[in-house]
């Protein structure tokens, strides 16, 4: 079967148990920053049954339905795999980023859907995290490209500490929402900033994102600067980082 009781019950079947990965991804007002991938919750339909990303509010209806409609329903299977299976989850792909760099866009700024992606988040990964404490979780954090700048970090570093999720977390994903090269891994994340290294092989920058002042020209720096800063952010979370290729 291919739901998530098939996979995990087909994965249990096996001698070892086979590790099983799973995309957590259905916020209320999904993917404020795209049309493409638009989900299925909203904080407040339209006629249509689209979503009003214009209408600002707490969220409180679409939170609800998130938990008991999704969230609860994978909380229970998972629990009833705990210790059988190897679980990872990739939680909720283009979302904490847009509030760290969208703000100005009102599909990401409402009060709305920041209420939708922060609750929404810290539910998740709690409630997981409290169930099936063996569930290795990668919260997403967008690419390079996006969060790489100082600031941007800064702020999402800000966002994660503020939802007392970090204690769940075994790290990050990314490259999942957007994607950048994975270059070369540099001896430090801003090894290339300032034209401090000019013609090392991890120094090439194909977008010219160094110029922009943006240390995380390529993916493996960015894992680096992303690391970095959530050690010095966090106390006593040391992430570890996966990358969608």
């Amino acid at each position: 079967s291919n739901t998530m009781q098939g996979i995990l019950a087909d994965a249990a079947s096996k001698s070892p148990p086979q590790l099983v990965t799973f995309i957590v991804y259905d916020l209320p007002n999904r993917d404020c920053h795209a049309k493409a991938s638009n989900g299925e919750i909203c904080c407040t339909y339209n006629v249509d049954g689209s979503c009003d990303y214009a209408k600002a509010g707490d969220c409180s209806a679409g939170l609800a339905e998130y938990k008991a409609e999704y969230i609860d329903k994978i909380v229970s299977l998972l629990k009833e795999y705990e210790g059988r299976v190897p679980i990872v989850l990739v939680i909720e792909p283009d979302s904490l980023p847009n509030l760290s760099t969208n703000h100005g866009d009102p599909r990401c700024g409402n009060s709305a859907t920041v209420a939708a992606y922060k609750g929404g988040i810290q539910y998740a990964v709690q409630s997981i995290g409290a169930a099936a404490p063996s569930v290795a979780m990668y919260l997403d954090a967008g690419h390079g490209g996006w969060l790489g700048w100082k600031d941007n970090m800064k702020d999402y570093v800000a966002t994660i500490r503020d939802l007392s999720v970090s204690s769940h977390l075994r790290g990050f994903a990314t490259n999942v929402a957007g994607y950048q090269a994975l270059g070369q891994m540099c001896p430090t994340y801003d090894f290339c900033l300032n034209n401090a290294n000019p013609g090392h092989p991890c120094c090439a920058d194909p977008c010219g994102l160094t110029s922009q002042w943006n240390p995380s020209h390529n993916e493996h720096n960015y894992a680096l600067h992303l690391r970095k800063a959530m050690s010095e952010g966090i106390s006593g979370f040391v992430p570890h980082i996966i990358i969608d290729t």
